[in-house]
Order: structure tokens, then C-alpha cells, then sequence
């Protein structure tokens, strides 16, 4: 059997076949559109060649219904597709495929006005308007738009970087390459004219509101394909959205897309479709006659290798401070601290825990980057003052970093440019750390990160997940070299909280109605405003000094966790043998470590750890309580109740807090827990 491709490739022999039918569909004998297709005349099923001889000229419309209709009197197994397949060389992620498939079916005259796509951060949302543009808008010069439903596109972000970024993913040689297509667009800042010869033109929401007539009349002059993009920052009735509605209301197809369904403030998205649950308004994420939605999940983009996994070095520490009243506070724990946790956190990433979480990571990245020599690392500071602080001690280490805050755009434009450039290994002018503040939420896509040290007081669960997943990138040019991305982040109990939603949303061992209803419910997600709470005692409270004290891992993907003793043994027994840092998370050396024990069979050196080290009542009793505490936020957040309920059942059953509890007792909770409050994994 032959092994020749099913479509027809050759520029050469289309443009032979072009000619052969005089430019005409030789079925229906309309004007041949720019997207026509080269058919074969037998099935490819039956014969498996691709010979221009043997071809015919198609409209898309007259191919999808030939290819319909002989469908129906073969087997399953020799059905073909209706659309012609992606390029041998890209593969499409899955809701890209879905959303190209959805074009294919508004060229076969499919009456579809508005896309509504929910993509987990990093899962590839930028490609989606050139999937759009290259299929939907006929090519610059082209004569006919048969097939096609649109002149152009505009492409509405939230921020300046994330419009010249749009501009200069549509001009990506890889992306022209693989998607075959002629489109450029423009950014602009509400000049006449916006697209300038150009397929379309990138704007911010600001733009649009600051004039609105400008872009409302290249509306009326022009069929528009209207992208929007993080749409979730349009509020429901704000300035935004009523500056928006009259191009939402021109446009030829609307295409909302975002990492997040819900905003922080749990306040309506501006032209998502609603509907009334017990819950109250909750965003109604399924396909209705001319709406389609499309979902990608953070577990889906795991598996399909979208994106890599995400590793956690967390730090504990104490801090003190003096209150508004003048009297000196200090908790010796941050995982601990209780209702002092805002404050305690304020007063660490002003101090020396911040220093010496910052140096850890570096360290890490720098050993990383004698492996990776691609590999940057992103520094997030909760203020603007704390930022050009931390860039005076990364320079104190030596290292070469840039500033990017939102108090001098210009400059931090600039500095974002020297950041996401490639150089050459060994360059001296290489910029490969940026120190920002809230820039790095969304649309700073570099796949080159690699480090992320999270030294921010915001405890939002999308806001933090937006700011992971920085590092969570496939890097196509370092290839095997990025397996994962290393995330040093502070361990309160407000980002394990965020940490546990994100875990339960991932869960495969959830249905999909019980998916489906915490989607909907988790606007209503319990995010601790911390980030409020810690600007304002910064107003009365006065940082003294912090420190860091203890360490953790854990993997963000399968949930694996090493504690503070284990994590200390870890990384002394890697010290030991090596004599230097080593380039890989917590959670690499301890599977290192399992490896290499189990080839063993047993434990030859002392260096290695044994998985069966006795431990004393104390050790195991706070092993339990943490399993029991971990257990119970898990369950609470997956079924949408309120952990506290939980200890307070606990507390009632057994007569007395688990603090007070002797370690027999503490293992029946644990028995009754699992029998009670099962997880079911």
C-alpha cells in the first residue's frame, strides 16, 4: 500500500490543477475561494494516492458535502474526516483542533456568532485569532471570498505587552509556516484607520474606551472578526462593556477567550451567557444554537503535554513586627500563623525571609542554567518599592536583572523586550531576570522561564495560577531541557488553600457534573483577600526582621508532597554525594533517591534515606494531624463545603481538639475520617 500523503501539498501541482478548472468549483462552477480544495475524484480510502491526475478543483462547501454524503454509505472504519487534517508538522493542542473544526463548519455556512473558550493558563490561547484569521479572512489580495466570512480582525487585550505580543504572534515564521497564511495585523493606539493595509489591528480595552467612536465606525466599514481576549476584566454593565457592546453587536463572529470563567470580585462577565442555579447566576458553559463553547483543562493540557508540570519549593519562616498600638508582634511560623498571617507574610517579603527565599531561588536557577543555558527566572514583588528593592539584592549576587512595573510603561515595555529576547549562550548583554510586580498575570509569554520566585502578598486563586503558569511554558528550542517549571513561593495557609482548589479542579477521579458544579461555584472560592489586608497594615504596622527557617516540596501536578524533615534529609543527602547544588526540584532528587533504591533492593549507604526510618510519638503524631488536615481541605474543596464544618463535626464526635489528642486517638479520627469523608483515590 502507498504511503503518499492524503492532501495534496505541491504549490506547483495546485496551481496545475487551479488551471485545469479555469479557476472554477468544477461541481457547483462558482469562483474558486483562496481555501479551495483539491479533491480526490475516487476515494483516497480506496486508493491511497494523491495524483493532480486523478484530482478535481472544489469549493469547500461542494467537497464537505461530497465527502458527506459517500460517508454515509461506507464503514466507520473508512470514513473519512470532513476537514482536511492539520499540517504534518504542528500539532494542534486539543481545543485548538476544536475551534479550527468549528471554523471549517462556519465556511460550510454553519450560522455560529459567538465562541466562548475557557483555556487553562499557558494552555495556548494566543494561537487561536490566527486560526481564525487564516481560515475566515480571505488573503491579502485575494479576489473572491467564497468561503470566508470576514474582512478582518481585532484582537482586544488588557495590556500593552499582551498587544504587541498579538501583533508579533502573527508574524511568527513558525506559526506562517505551519498554518500557511499571508495575515498581518497592527497594534494601535486609536489612530485613524487602525489596520493600515493590514489583515486587522491588536488594541487594548483602554483604547476602545478612551474612543469609541473611532473603532465603532471601522466597524460599520469593515466585517469584523471580534476577539477578546481575557475576558473576564469586561464587569458586567461597566465602562468597559457598554464601550464594547456596539462592536460586539457588528462583529461577524465573537470569540471570547480567558484563563478564568470568574472574576475575583465574583461580579458578572460582561457577555457570557448566564444561567439561575440554587447557587444564584452561574456562567453557562454549554453550546446553545449559535454560541459554542470550548473547554481545555489544566489535567488535559498536562496530558497532551501542552504544558509542563509545576514543582514547589515552599518556605517557612518567622517574623516580627510592631503593631498600630506600638507593641512588638512575632509569630514563629508562617504555615502557622493563624489570623496574624497577612501581616506576618507583609512583614517576610519586606525582610530577610524575602532575601533568602530570593537567593535560594537564584541559586537554583543559576546551577539550572549550566544545564539550560535558555533557562530566565521571573522575581514578583508585592509593591513597586519592594520590587527595586529586591532588584538591588539580586544585583548584590550579581546578577543581571531588569525592572518591569506599571509606574513607567515605556521603560518597562523596553525591559520586557531585553527579557524575552534570545541570546546567544556566553552574551554579556543577556538579560535573563525580570523583576516585576503585576505584570507578570497574564500575557508575559516566555517560554524560556524556568524560575519563578513568588514574593507577592496576593492570595487570589486565578490571579496566583495566571502567575505560575509563567513557568509552566513548553520551551520548543530548549526541548528536553524544560521538564518542569520551580516555583519558590512563601508557605502560608492562604496559598496552600489556593494550591488544594487547583488540585481539586484537576482531580481525575471527578465526574463530569461534579466538575462542572465547582467550575460554576468557584467564583464563590473563599479567596482570602490578603493582599488587601496586607496593604493596609502596611499603613500601621512596621517590619522589624524575618527569617527563613524551613523548607517543603511538592508537585502541583500529581499531588506528591515532601515534608519539612524530608525535604532537609533530601537535599543534605544530595549535598553529600555531589558537593554542590544540584539543577532539580525537591520532588526530582527524592524520585532520584526512590530510583535508585529500589535498583538496590536495599539501603547500602548510609547517605540515601530509608523509606522505613523509625519515628518517635511526636513525629508521627504531627504526620497525622497533617494528613488529617490535608484531608479535610481537600474533601472541603471538592465538594464545595466549608473545611471549618468539618473540624467542627471532628471536635463534636470526639470531645477534644486534635492538638490535645494522644496518638491512638489521633488515628481513629484518621479511620473514621477516611470511612466518613472518603476521597476516593
Amino acid at each position: 500500500m502507498s504511503n503518499q500523503s492524503r492532501f495534496l501539498r505541491s504549490k506547483r501541482l495546485r496551481a496545475a490543477l487551479w488551471y485545469a478548472a479555469n479557476g472554477k468549483c468544477q461541481k457547483c462552477g462558482c469562483d474558486l475561494p483562496t481555501n479551495w480544495h483539491a479533491d480526490h475524484i475516487e476515494r483516497w480510502a480506496e486508493t491511497n494516492r494523491t495524483n493532480v491526475h486523478e484530482m478535481q478543483a472544489l469549493c469547500p462547501k461542494c467537497h464537505y458535502e461530497k465527502t458527506a454524503e459517500e460517508n454515509k454509505s461506507m464503514a466507520t472504519g473508512t470514513q473519512l474526516s470532513l476537514f482536511p487534517q492539520s499540517t504534518e508538522s504542528i500539532k494542534l493542542r486539543h481545543h485548538q483542533e476544536q475551534f479550527l473544526q468549528i471554523c471549517k463548519r462556519i465556511q460550510a455556512g454553519e450560522k455560529i456568532r459567538k465562541v466562548v473558550m475557557v483555556v487553562t493558563p499557558g494552555g495556548g490561547k494566543s494561537l487561536i485569532p490566527i486560526i481564525a484569521a487564516a481560515n475566515l479572512i480571505p488573503s491579502p489580495g485575494a479576489r473572491n471570498f467564497q468561503g470566508t466570512i470576514a474582512d478582518k480582525i481585532c484582537w482586544i487585550v488588557p495590556r500593552l505587552n499582551l498587544q504587541k505580543q498579538a501583533e508579533e504572534n502573527f508574524v511568527s515564521p513558525y506559526f506562517t509556516e505551519q498554518l500557511e497564511y499571508e495575515h498581518k495585523i497592527r497594534a494601535n493606539n486609536n489612530d485613524p484607520n487602525p489596520s493600515k493595509g493590514t489583515s486587522g489591528y491588536a488594541a487594548t480595552y483602554q483604547a476602545i474606551v478612551a474612543n469609541q467612536n473611532l473603532h465603532a465606525q471601522e466597524f460599520k466599514c469593515h466585517r469584523y472578526i471580534l476577539v477578546l481576549d481575557e475576558f473576564h476584566h469586561v464587569e458586567e454593565g461597566g465602562s468597559w462593556h457598554k464601550a464594547l457592546q456596539p462592536l460586539v453587536d457588528r462583529a461577524v463572529l465573537v470569540i471570547m477567550v480567558t484563563g478564568t470563567a470568574q472574576r475575583g470580585d465574583k461580579k458578572q462577565i460582561a457577555f457570557m451567557p448566564y444561567r439561575q442555579t440554587t447557587d444564584g447566576m452561574t456562567p453557562d458553559l454549554f453550546d446553545s444554537e449559535d454560541i459554542r463553547v470550548i473547554r481545555y483543562t489544566r489535567s488535559e493540557a498536562l496530558r497532551e503535554e501542552a504544558i509542563v508540570p509545576l514543582h514547589f519549593e515552599w518556605g517557612d519562616g518567622d517574623a516580627e513586627w510592631v503593631d498600630k498600638k506600638g507593641e512588638r508582634r512575632s509569630v514563629d511560623s508562617l504555615a502557622e500563623a493563624g489570623d496574624y498571617t497577612g501581616i506576618a507574610l507583609s512583614t517576610a517579603l519586606k525582610t530577610g525571609y524575602a532575601r533568602q527565599l530570593l537567593t535560594q531561588c537564584t541559586d537554583s536557577w543559576k546551577s539550572y542554567k549550566q544545564i539550560n543555558s535558555r533557562a530566565k527566572m521571573l522575581v514578583l514583588a508585592p509593591l513597586i518599592s519592594t520590587a527595586k528593592e529586591y532588584l538591588k539584592w539580586l544585583n548584590d549576587l550579581g546578577i543581571k536583572a531588569v525592572i518591569a512595573t506599571s509606574d513607567d510603561s515605556k521603560k518597562a515595555q523596553a525591559d520586557i523586550k531585553k527579557f524575552k529576547k534570545d541570546y546567544k549562550e556566553g552574551d554579556g548583554k543577556a538579560v535573563d531576570v525580570l523583576v516585576t510586580v503585576a505584570m507578570a498575570y497574564e500575557g508575559l509569554d516566555v517560554p524560556a522561564i524556568t524560575h519563578i520566585a513568588c514574593l507577592t502578598h496576593i492570595r487570589s486563586t486565578p490571579w496566583l495560577e495566571q502567575c505560575w503558569a509563567r513557568a509552566a511554558r513548553v520551551d520548543r528550542e530548549a526541548k528536553d531541557l524544560k521538564k518542569t517549571g520551580l516555583i519558590f513561593m512563601p508557605d502560608d495557609q492562604f496559598a496552600r488553600d489556593c494550591v488544594a482548589k487547583i488540585m481539586a479542579q484537576q482531580e481525575p477521579i471527578i465526574r463530569e457534573r461534579e466538575q462542572e458544579q465547582y467550575d460554576r461555584s468557584s467564583g464563590k472560592n473563599g479567596e482570602k483577600d490578603s493582599s488587601k489586608n496586607s496593604q493596609d497594615s502596611d499603613d500601621s504596622n512596621i517590619p522589624l526582621n524575618s527569617n527563613l527557617t524551613r523548607s517543603r516540596a511538592s508537585d502541583l501536578s500529581s499531588g506528591e508532597t515532601i515534608d519539612y524533615g524530608e525535604t532537609a534529609k533530601i537535599k543534605s543527602t544530595m549535598q553529600n554525594i555531589l558537593g554542590r547544588d544540584v539543577p532539580i526540584s525537591t520532588i526530582e532528587m527524592k524520585r532520584i533517591i526512590d530510583t535508585y533504591n529500589q535498583d538496590k533492593g536495599e539501603v547500602y549507604s548510609e547517605q540515601f534515606i530509608s523509606t522505613k526510618e523509625i519515628l518517635t510519638p511526636s513525629e508521627e503524631e504531627k504526620i497525622i494531624r497533617e494528613k488529617i488536615e490535608n484531608h479535610v481541605r481537600r474533601y472541603a474543596v471538592k465538594n464545595q463545603l466549608e473545611f471549618k464544618a468539618i473540624n467542627t463535626e471532628i471536635f463534636n464526635f470526639f470531645g477534644k481538639p486534635r492538638k490535645q489528642m494522644t496518638l491512638e486517638e489521633l488515628r481513629k479520627v484518621w479511620a473514621w475520617l477516611q470511612d466518613k469523608y472518603p476521597m476516593n483515590n
